[in-house]
């Protein structure tokens, strides 16, 4: 018997069910910190797991830029839709906590616009990065952007015009970690050695972060930075 889903991901789930979800990912395009780190760490003839992948943003963009890419999600409704927009790439519906993929199979795997952050309870977290690299060949790098716990501080640069949502959560950015309600979603923000521990547990080296430019101080834009890009690489 299936274990049952906590109402926290139910919710989340849901939340990528709708008409306006559809609307909201129906973008395609790179972020200047995917171009960066896409260009630097993929390279011709690998092949890369976009996990989450959503409407194929970043399936779409990897396989025009020339690789080997499957894009897998969650969300029924996001992969009936990315296959009905493009059905020469490969689209599956599942999940990035039980990967139905062998293992050592992929150069690369991804998991783009903070969707790790969205996995409940938090040992879901924790088993995709386990399923990712297992299924890394040695070697094999895993890219993904996670939230900052540091950005809810109430005098940071970003949230400006969520000023009620910010008091309300900017205490936890005095945390390594917490879980967020916001936009219907119950979203995990993390401090920056949070992540890097918690991911190196799981048998991944860290390599490097990207961050937001904000003001363009790098001590400042990094520790408020509301998102980071992390790099972490399989060890041999």
């Amino acid at each position: 018997m299936a274990e049952p889903i906590p109402p926290q991901l139910a919710e989340n789930l849901r939340a990528f069910e709708t008409p306006a979800a559809v609307d909201e990912y129906s973008v395609y395009r790179l972020s200047a910190e995917e171009k960066y780190l896409f260009a630097k760490y993929y390279k011709a003839g690998d092949t890369i797991l976009d996990l989450a992948c959503g409407m194929g943003r970043t399936t779409l963009l990897l396989h025009e830029m020339g690789f080997s890419v499957r894009g897998i999600d969650a969300s029924e409704t996001f992969i009936r839709q990315a296959s009905k927009r493009l059905p020469y790439l490969d689209f599956r519906v599942g999940s990035y906590d039980r990967i139905d993929e062998p293992d050592s199979a992929y150069s690369h795997v991804l998991i783009s616009f903070n969707s790790l952050d969205c996995a409940f309870p938090e040992s879901q977290r924790i088993a995709a990065l386990r399923e990712s690299a297992r299924v890394l060949k040695p070697g094999g790098t895993l890219i993904y952007s996670s939230h900052n716990i540091k950005s809810l501080h109430l005098f940071s640069p970003r949230y400006r015009d969520q000023i009620i949502w910010k008091m309300r959560n900017c205490l936890r950015a005095f945390q390594q970690r917490a879980y967020v309600f916001e936009f219907g979603l119950h979203i995990l923000y993390a401090s920056r050695q949070y992540v890097m521990t918690q991911t190196e547990q799981e048998g991944l080296k860290f390599v490097e972060m990207v961050w937001f430019r904000l003001i363009g101080n790098e001590r400042i834009d990094r520790f408020f930075s509301p998102y980071i890009h992390y790099v972490f690489r399989k060890r041999e």
